[in-house]
């Protein structure tokens, strides 16, 4: 007997459903983690190059007056972009390694992150105040000062904690998928964000997990920085971009496969 083509279609949806439950990945940090550090004690030559370059961008930036109110800082803004698309495209072997073509590829999904980035702060600041003018005064307005109280206490332990948490579970969705997309536009390839959140479905806590151990880093680099007055913050400051540049790298790797080029003979 032949299939009619509602089964035959059924048959298709579940070969379907398979093949993508085959093509799902997923990254173990420490893994990604000690694969980029072999990778920098294998070319560490070239990792201090690219650290002493970092500290010089940072140690300029010092000497900019008043920071990013200066115009000046547009300047080494655009430096500093450039100088990450070199980095990105040097790292996965794609010459030429300055391509002007791939720099400005990369401004959509980079300004895509800074939207999604100012869209939540804003989303953050401005939302509370809507029940306020729908006319919920008197049971949200407690509520509403209490959540004020805790916006105007970023400077407490208490804000600066809520507020890292708040960020660090939504850093999979503002900041983790679409630097994956923004290094993909890099090189050429897809620079769809939401096609990078397709690609690395199921690893939310992965990428929780990954900005918690970065952040972590700085912060604690930050406090002992300040506490103990050592003055080696920049220092600091000029590695772990470059290394945790490399562990996105390696995880962008994971999900976004090279194809194998398939040589032409002649007849």
């Amino acid at each position: 007997m032949t299939r009619t083509p509602q089964k035959k279609g059924k048959s298709l949806k579940k070969t379907k459903s398979k093949i993508k439950l085959k093509e799902k990945r997923s990254f173990v940090l420490s893994a990604v983690l000690k694969s980029s550090a072999k990778f920098v004690l294998l070319f560490r030559r070239t990792f201090i190059l690219w650290c002493l370059a970092n500290f010089t961008f940072l140690f300029v930036f010092s000497f900019i007056p008043n920071g990013w109110t200066n115009s000046l800082s547009i300047l080494w803004l655009v430096a500093y972009y450039v100088y990450w698309c070199i980095f990105i495209r040097y790292v996965q072997q794609h010459p030429p390694y300055f391509s002007l073509i791939r720099i400005f590829n990369g401004l959509i999904p980079a300004s895509k992150i800074m939207f999604i980035n100012i869209s939540i702060y804003l989303i953050v600041v401005i939302l509370p105040y809507v029940p306020l003018f729908m006319g919920f005064r008197d049971k949200y307005l407690e509520f509403f000062e209490q959540y004020m109280g805790i916006l105007q206490s970023y400077d407490s332990l208490f804000g600066k904690t809520l507020f890292y948490l708040f960020m660090l579970l939504l850093s999979p969705y503002t900041i983790s998928r679409p630097y994956l997309a923004w290094i993909s536009s890099l090189i050429g390839k897809n620079r769809s964000i939401i096609d990078a959140y397709k690609k690395t479905h199921g690893n939310y806590w992965n990428f929780v997990f990954c900005a918690a151990v970065m952040s972590s880093l700085f912060m604690v680099s930050y406090y002992i920085d300040t506490i103990f007055h050592l003055n080696t913050l920049i220092y600091l400051m000029s590695v772990f971009p470059v290394y945790f540049n490399v562990v996105f790298i390696g995880i962008y790797k994971i999900f976004y496969k090279r194809k194998p080029k398939i040589k032409q003979t002649s007849d």
